[in-house]
């Protein structure tokens, strides 16, 4: 019986084949389990996590070290509309992003589903460590709840829940999503970096650079206005429903209503990573993005951050606010007398 297609011709499509299949191997490799591309199967998603690309080029041609901060080990200030480095440390070194990863993440996510996309909590999306909300299995929450979640308080079992529900929304599965958030982080130009869960849990492939993290910061900044209203907000609990219970979405940026005209953006903390954030603010129409990564404590962390803002607008003749230990200590009052708040509702429900 003869199909018609000669030898040279069955010789190509079956080197197309197998070129496709080593191809996915290694990507399979890279992205910690995807074994077949979405590609292959017809449900490829690239074009809706492409439209929202926007890129940044930092020059560090006038970068300085701030003496003060010598302890701190990765740090990196700069002007987020003209992309002027003002001081950075250790930039270009690779380490864990941590919770950084969420702003990825969930970037993919608002990609493939609106806000308003109901999401069932599965037993997976909660097996997770602190930070978490406490969702529990089968709840249903709206995106822009489990948004807040994943960003404000840094809630790992609100951003698995969110990559899930995306993935499970879309028609892919769950492992492929990181697939998307690597994507993603190429088109951004994050050439040192991979990912290898939504959450930023620390893994051997996953990995970023603060030189990268800018460019991640600079497409929330120019395309995810819903990612930058989430980082404003501070205690926008969600409400119980007949769907879920009641959750209280704290905001653990240290600088928050305590330096002026801080916006956001977000708090990070694994043992690899350290105490890290991001920090961004605006003052005389001046905006300034900061990064520190790697210290001992919040405190340090926060000191550091609010030092680097004060020299960085210091550089543009704005006078610095100088945030000192008591500033930042009935910032982190308020805190302590929600979590003891909230251990007493729980001692309450046991």
């Amino acid at each position: 019986m003869s199909f018609g297609v000669s030898k040279s011709t069955l010789f190509i499509i079956l080197s197309l084949l197998l070129v496709t299949g080593v191809i996915f191997f290694f990507t399979s490799r890279r992205t910690g389990g995807l074994l077949i591309s979405p590609l292959l199967l017809d449900r490829d998603q690239t074009e809706k996590i492409s439209l929202r690309i926007s890129s940044l080029k930092l020059n560090f041609d006038k970068s300085k070290q701030l003496s003060s901060l010598a302890s701190v080990p990765r740090y990196l200030t700069y002007n987020s509309e003209t992309g002027v480095v003002y001081y950075s440390q250790g930039a270009k070194q690779k380490t864990s992003p941590a919770s950084f990863t969420k702003l990825l993440s969930v970037q993919v996510a608002l990609d493939l589903i609106p806000l308003t996309e109901p999401i069932t909590v599965t037993e997976k999306s909660i097996d997770k460590v602190p930070t978490i909300l406490g969702l529990k299995a089968g709840e249903v929450l709206p995106a822009a709840d489990l948004l807040r979640g994943a960003i404000a308080t840094s809630a790992n079992d609100a951003a698995q829940a969110l990559a899930d529900g995306a993935a499970e929304a879309t028609g892919i599965y769950p492992f492929e999503f990181t697939y998307y958030m690597n994507k993603k982080a190429t088109l951004l130009g994050m050439s040192h970096s991979h990912f290898s869960n939504p959450d930023g849990l620390d893994e051997q492939n996953q990995y970023s650079t603060l030189e990268d993290l800018a460019s991640l910061v600079n497409n929330v900044q120019k395309s995810y206005p819903e990612i930058i209203e989430a980082a404003q907000s501070d205690n926008q609990n969600i409400a119980s429903s007949s769907a879920h219970g009641a959750y209280y979405l704290p905001n653990w940026n240290g600088l928050l209503g305590v330096y002026p005209g801080v916006t956001g953006l977000k708090i990070a903390y694994t043992e690899e990573a350290g105490y890290s954030a991001i920090v961004t603010a605006t003052r005389e129409k001046i905006s300034v993005v900061v990064i520190v990564s790697g210290t001992g404590s919040y405190l340090e962390r926060d000191r550091a951050a609010a030092d680097l803002l004060d020299a960085a607008f210091l550089t543009q003749g704005l006078p610095p606010v100088r945030v000192n230990t008591n500033m930042l200590n009935r910032r982190y009052k308020v805190w302590g007398d929600l979590a003891r708040k909230i251990k007493a509702e729980l001692n309450k429900i046991e």
